[in-house]
């Protein structure tokens, strides 16, 4: 909560209406203590990401270069980008991160719409999506949803089938949920994500490159 009176406070002296902050397709990132926040972000289609320097030397740049907000600055700037295609934006900030996921970065992932009668449907299966981003470093994000209240386990094991962390293990109601992994502690390479839930199981390759 004290963190978003600070943002609307600083809204505000950017002549900024704050409410727009709850808009459906209006996704806010702070920069600041050389980090992004949230790091890793799920949208749809055509939203828009606004980040905001609350403090720092940083800009935005996109990995590829398909956006930038410019130059490094102090000043407390504000940046919006429109994303118009499904896929991951990774990016960095030039002064204290590199590309791949180095340093001070993030990622956006553009989801496709889902229609009502589509997300009907999706919510009464059971699904593991896949990490995102992934490949990773050194965390990452999984999805999954479960069709009916049931016991959920995730298990992350490394190349040979040696079990590295469990996850989660208990019950779940049902719906769509999320959850971080952290490979902070993890050298390079490729990893497995076992999803279980009642008699359904999946399992998702993931891969950690520092």
């Amino acid at each position: 909560m004290k963190n978003l009176i600070l943002l609307s406070l600083f809204f505000l002296m950017l002549g900024i209406d704050p409410n727009i902050i709850h808009s459906q397709t209006l996704h806010v990132v702070e920069v600041s203590d050389f980090v992004f926040t949230p790091k890793n972000l799920t949208i749809t289609v055509n939203d828009t990401v606004r980040w905001v320097n609350i403090v720092g030397f940083h800009n935005v740049v996109a990995d590829d270069n398909s956006f930038t907000n410019g130059p490094p600055s102090f000043d407390n700037w504000v940046y919006d980008n429109v994303f118009t295609s499904a896929g991951d934006n990774p990016y960095f900030c030039v002064t204290h991160g590199l590309p791949g996921g180095v340093g001070m970065s993030g990622v956006v992932s553009v989801m496709n719409p889902v229609s009502v009668s589509d997300q009907n449907l999706a919510v009464n299966k059971f699904v593991l999506e896949q990490n995102y981003p992934n490949p990773f470093n050194p965390s990452t994000v999984i999805r999954y949803q479960t069709a009916e209240k049931s016991n959920v386990i995730l298990i992350v094991y490394n190349s040979i089938g040696k079990k590295i962390s469990t996850l989660l293990n208990e019950v779940k109601p049902k719906g769509t949920f999320t959850i971080e992994f952290d490979g902070s502690n993890l050298s390079s390479g490729i990893y497995y994500l076992r999803f279980q839930a009642g008699t359904f199981t999946d399992t998702k390759k993931m891969v950690l490159l520092r």
